[in-house]
């Protein structure tokens, strides 16, 4: 059986929008909203760094156009007043939470909960479980951008192939080298079909992108960047949805074709502690 495209986008649109789904957008606005904020403070910091760096030039030295374009203080109005280290530090701490709030994501959009967050998804393994999703998720983009700069066609293969390694880490809890095998082995025999998946959710984005941008002319920082991190919370949870019902479709016929006999089942006790029925 071939992933069927459609079930997973028209499954993933209705979770988005199930309470657990809402929730989960409110969380990511929420995280958005500081991020934007230690995204601003950096740029800032960064403007302000490289001004105290010119001015310690020679009066006659020539300027160096990558200063001039950083950001003005109008550009950056959620910036804090804080140091570069500082803002570089607060920068790698949100990147860690967001892997952690989508490793939560992920179990709640695989799982078939979707009235409340059940507290093993968030409490079970989180730690390890986000160490190895950060990780993995930096080995993955590794290769992918060796496999654009030799062509284009091994880079889209091993992004297509790595396609589930955050489903493997956050489900099964297996560390990011297990989770690379695991998931070359789901998309064996689908990648086809995951490019397909992939382009959609491509199209989606750009067209989310497309609208925030033209709040943009509007003129008003702090209004384009409030309505660009509420799209863009909906849109990561549509996406992230829509990856848990694939997932979920092509572990469905993985497990029924490694699952025992019916003699065997009968038999057979069920120890796992991470239990899915989606």
């Amino acid at each position: 059986m071939s992933l069927d495209i459609s079930d997973a986008l028209s499954d993933g649109l209705d979770r988005t929008f199930q309470r657990n789904g809402l929730l989960i957008a409110v969380v990511f606005v929420v995280f958005g909203l500081i991020d934007a904020v230690a995204g601003q403070t950096l740029a800032a910091a960064t403007a302000r760094f490289a001004e105290q760096a010119m001015s310690q030039l020679p009066s006659d030295a020539p300027a160096n156009p990558a200063v001039t374009t950083l950001p003005s203080a109008e550009a950056t109005p959620l910036s804090l007043p804080v140091p570069l280290p500082v803002a570089l530090g607060l920068v790698a701490v949100l990147a860690f939470v967001a892997e952690a709030i989508r490793i939560v994501s992920v179990r709640t959009l695989v799982s078939d909960e979707t009235e409340t967050i059940p507290d093993e998804f968030v409490s079970r393994n989180l730690f390890s479980a986000t160490l190895n999703g950060f990780v993995g998720g930096i080995v993955v983009i590794i290769l992918v951008a060796v496999g654009l700069l030799l062509l284009v066609v091994p880079g889209v293969f091993i992004a297509l192939s790595f396609f589930f390694v955050r489903q493997e880490i956050a489900v099964e809890d297996k560390n990011f080298i297990d989770a690379l095998s695991s998931s070359w082995e789901l998309t064996s025999g689908h990648r086809l079909a995951l490019f397909g998946l992939a382009l959609v959710l491509f199209v989606v984005g750009l067209v989310v992108t497309a609208v925030g941008g033209l709040v943009g002319f509007v003129g008003i920082p702090l209004l384009t960047t409030v309505v660009n991190i509420l799209l863009g919370a909906v849109t990561t949870v549509f996406t992230v949805a829509v990856a848990a019902r694939a997932y979920v479709q092509l572990t469905d016929e993985r497990d029924a074709a490694v699952a025992p006999d019916a003699g065997e089942m009968e038999g057979a006790d069920d120890e796992s502690e991470w239990k899915y029925n989606p």
